[in-house]
């Protein structure tokens, strides 16, 4: 272990003090360069499912009701965060965002720490430079969701673990529960790696204890308000059951998302709904402990009635967690790309920084020369395969994902500097054995599955018609018919909805003779289309109606 891990001292380079602060400005800079981009498009003020939700969570908190109604549904610690800034400050979308954007600037500052813990301070700054540069940081820091500040969490834990300051690393453990509550899982796993990283088994106890009380002293609030409201002992929220049905059941082959055929599509519905089919389905009434436990049982379920069609979909599930292609949620960061040159600009990708952090997780271990703490290589290794399965027993999400990155960044700086140092030395046996390692990353990552891929045309036509819905919304036609034009000739037979949105679209706006030219060409142009004639035959009554009209 380096001396200068456990606290600024004469050991560490002042190079180093002065590139950590230009690194944070960058990672501020580039955030704040998105959001003036951002600030010029609908989606500044049009808040979309999980966003909207937590904005109107805020305000309702903000508005007096800290205590709410039921146990938790949903992570409870970022809308309480909201709501204090709505309180202090009125609710401002601009000032959210900077929230965010600090967040982010403070996950930069912790993986530099990590990083310099790893590898030495060049690892600490490559580290951070990726945390800078991570293109879906960057997005998710004009998103009003939880993302920035459970990646702020994740990397200040994996920081402070690392360094073995095992109550502070518990406390910010607990807290990063409460954004993403798979984290859980490390509480009994860190306090077993805690007790045996000394040899002591004295000294190894009482840190696992220590760090234990931190996680549990960080947690017992939310236990206590969820007995106080519900009258059940729920740690933190009564989703998991929910969830793992979510990515467990007959409906769902995909690995991602799947809308549950009884579940309403949005969070405000999504807990109500969930609750009558199991009590429809137990025939009583149930507490959300209760529902939480069912959906558990129906997935479990699921998984014995039809082990082929669940090991299927978990294979897909952990191929899609280690792809370069980020599942969108709420919204869509490669959409967001059309209005954003700073999301446009050649940030670094998943596709990138999984080949790194491969090749360091190896290097790390097996090269001396690299001085990198093995104990703390291990460590990092160890929580983003126990993550990533956390993440792949439920379904995969780019939002549920990218907490994995603290980790992996350290682990690429290596990478980084393993292939300067074969370059350097020239030493061919080395460099081939680090290429096949980042090849067969590469391959892994970049593998195309399904419609998974950011220009696969059902994808991009899923993209568009969301733009022009949102446009439509918005008031602005010209852009939601141009946004349906582009979609339609990409997925004209396969994903025939565009073209129905596109024809809705000239009819909520009354261009029916437009409609009409535009249809009457698709007709000829593409007859093996089998809805186009139906739609041409409906715009050409209407222009005939308003004709008549006049």
């Amino acid at each position: 272990m380096h001396a200068e891990d456990d606290a600024p001292g004469p050991t560490t380079p002042r190079w180093f003090r002065w590139a950590s602060l230009a690194v944070a400005a960058l990672a501020a800079a580039v955030r704040l360069g998105y959001l003036a981009d951002l600030h010029a498009t609908l989606w500044w003020r049009r808040l979309v499912v999980d966003p909207e939700y937590y904005d109107a969570w805020a305000q309702k908190i903000a508005a007096g009701d800290w205590l709410g109604a039921g146990a938790f549904y949903m992570d409870p610690l970022y809308p309480y965060l909201l709501a204090v800034l709505y309180r202090l400050a009125g609710r401002d979308l601009l000032l959210a965002r900077l929230l965010n954007v600090a967040c982010s600037v403070g996950g930069c500052a912790a993986t530099m720490r990590l990083g310099r813990h790893v590898g030495g301070p060049l690892v600490g700054i490559l580290a951070g430079l990726g945390f800078a540069l991570y293109a879906p940081d960057v997005f998710h820091a004009g998103e009003l969701d939880k993302t920035s500040l459970s990646m702020l969490l994740t990397a200040g834990f994996l920081a402070l673990f690392a360094t073995r300051r095992a109550f502070a690393a518990g406390i910010v453990l607990g807290l990063a529960v409460l954004t993403r509550a798979n984290l859980l899982v490390f509480l009994p796993l860190g306090a077993l790696v805690a007790a045996r990283a000394d040899a002591s088994r004295a000294r190894g106890a009482a840190a696992a204890a220590v760090f234990v009380a931190g996680c549990a002293l960080a947690l017992a609030p939310v236990a206590w308000r969820n007995h106080r409201v519900s009258g059940e002992w729920i740690l933190t929220t009564t989703q998991g059951g929910q969830n793992l049905y979510t990515g467990n059941n007959p409906s769902n082959p995909y690995g991602a998302y799947g809308v549950v055929p009884f579940v309403r599509a949005n969070p405000h519905f999504e807990e109500e709904d969930f609750r009558r089919e199991a009590e429809r389905r137990a025939g009583r009434a149930l507490g959300a402990r209760d529902v939480s436990a069912f959906w558990y049982r129906a997935a479990l379920a699921h998984v014995m009635d039809d082990p082929a069609f669940a090991l299927r979909a978990l294979a897909r599930k952990a191929a899609l967690f280690w792809n370069d292609f980020e599942i969108s949620d709420s919204q869509d960061q490669y959409l967001l790309e059309r209005d954003s040159p700073t999301l446009r600009a050649p940030l670094l990708g998943f596709g990138a920084l999984l080949p790194l952090a491969a090749l360091g997780a190896v290097a790390g271990r097996r090269r001396r020369d690299l001085a990198a703490d093995r104990r703390a290589v291990a460590l990092l290794v160890g929580f983003a395969l126990v993550y990533a399965a956390t993440v792949v027993a439920f379904f995969v999400f780019a939002r549920y994902r990218i907490q994995i990155v603290p980790a992996l960044l350290p682990l690429a700086a290596l990478g980084v500097v393993e292939l300067a140092t074969c370059a350097f030395r020239r030493e061919g046996r080395r460099a081939a054995a680090a290429l096949l390692v980042v090849g067969a990353a590469v391959a892994l990552a970049h593998w195309r599955i399904g419609i998974f891929h950011r220009d696969h045309p059902a994808a991009v036509e899923l993209r568009l018609r969301h733009l022009a819905a949102a446009s439509l919304d918005e008031g602005d036609a010209e852009r939601a018919i141009a946004a349906l034009a582009e979609a339609v000739p990409r997925c004209a037979q396969g994903c025939p909805w565009a073209l129905r949105d596109l024809f809705d679209a000239y009819v909520a706006t009354g261009r029916y003779a437009e409609g009409e030219a535009y249809f009457a060409r698709f007709v000829r142009e593409r007859p093996e289309q089998r809805d186009a004639p139906e739609y041409l035959a409906e715009l050409r009554a209407r222009v005939a109606a308003s004709s008549g009209a006049r």
